[in-house]
């Protein structure tokens, strides 16, 4: 695999060693490690405004960028900005105040007057305004991000035959679990960290939900191999081809426009392409004698759907077709689902159910 495929994995990594921080700035806390939580307390800050973000980026280098555009760094400036502020908080405050803000306003003891220091008063301006940035923050980039994963997925659809493991329903279900996990979190912080330490066994549900999301994102960011740089390096193979076809004058390029829905449907029927697991819209497209621009507006505009759900319907009326025939009784299901054009028994069962509200065994079954 190439460096810029590791691209996403690298800057995954990147994303994890800033959780490390979050759990870090806990394990101080709650171990009573007064003078580092007081110090590390000011880059959780940073890590905990920039985790979603980050991971927003996340996506986009999976869907969108082939390599780091500097220009989104403006989306980790509210992280930096407040960060920065704690920072000189922090350094500016003398040790008997930072005694008081430790334990006055994060540990919650009743003994410290912090009402009347100024500079005291500023911090806990600066933990409102992390609650305020970090809840905008939670619905807003998961918003974006679920927009941009069904952008690829519709991308990839219109392209592919077979998606397989070039969906990012993974993705989107992990990023799904980061707002769980948020959620968890404004909880959390809404009840206070001291509200913890009197009740420690509850510590274990912010603590198991944090710790199964950083499974999650590790295990789908592993497997995750597929991304927009394969796609545009597949879409560059026949890029060349489309640009001819779209640039040449309309008494020479009578061959598109005479394509129809008809045309598609007659070649799909005919030659059965739709067996062919590798199957693109570009080799329909080619066959026609016109470019994927064209078969495009036909299967989205006119028949209503996208190249791959397209297919599909062919491969698993042609599924049916083996399975009506008597004299295909010695097929499996494997064969039949293999023959249709489907990359293993499991996508086809998913897609046929799908489509039939029924298994492929249940149906043969009742033809039987």
């Amino acid at each position: 695999m190439s460096s810029k495929n590791q691209l996403s994995k690298r800057y995954l990594s990147f994303f994890l060693l800033l959780s490390f921080v979050n759990y870090l700035t806990h394990a101080a806390y709650f171990n009573h490690q007064y003078e580092l939580f007081a110090f590390l307390d000011n880059l959780w800050i940073f890590t905990s405004l920039a985790a979603y973000p980050l991971f927003y980026y996340y996506i986009r280098l999976l869907t969108v960028d082939e390599k780091i555009n500097w220009k989104w760094s403006y989306i980790i400036y509210p992280a930096v900005l407040l960060s920065l502020f704690s920072f000189v908080l922090y350094f500016a405050m003398s040790p008997s105040f930072k005694e008081a803000y430790v334990y006055g306003v994060m540990y919650q003891k009743d003994a410290y007057d912090i009402n009347t220091i100024s500079i005291i008063k500023l911090q806990i301006i600066k933990n409102t305004l992390f609650k305020i940035i970090f809840i905008i923050q939670v619905p807003l980039y998961a918003f974006w991000g679920c927009r941009m994963l069904r952008n690829f997925d519709h991308k990839m659809k219109n392209f592919y035959s077979t998606i397989g493991h070039k969906n990012m329903s993974k993705v989107r279900w992990v990023l799904l679990a980061f707002v769980f996990a948020s959620i968890v979190s404004i909880t959390s912080s809404a009840v206070g960290k001291d509200f913890f330490i009197n009740k420690p066994n509850l510590l274990i549900i912010p603590a198991i939900t944090h710790s199964l999301f950083l499974v999650a994102i590790i295990t789908v960011g592993y497997f995750q191999d597929f991304t927009i740089i394969e796609y545009n390096k597949d879409a560059a193979l026949v890029q060349s081809q489309d640009i001819d076809k779209a640039e040449q004058p309309p008494e020479q390029n009578k061959d598109c426009e005479n394509v129809t829905k008809q045309c598609l449907e007659d070649l799909l029927q005919s030659k059965k392409i739709f067996t062919n697991l590798h199957l693109r819209i570009t080799d329909v497209a080619q066959l026609l004698g016109t470019n994927r621009t064209y078969v495009s507006r036909i299967v989205n505009e006119e028949m209503k759907t996208n190249f791959c759900d397209l297919i599909n319907r062919y491969r698993i009326n042609y599924a049916k077709e083996l399975m009506d025939n008597p004299e295909n009784k010695h097929l499996s299901l494997h064969d039949i689902a293999i023959s249709s054009g489907f990359a293993s028994i499991s996508s086809f069962y998913r897609v046929f159910t799908e489509m039939e509200k029924k298994s492929p065994g249940k149906y043969r079954e009742i033809k039987r």
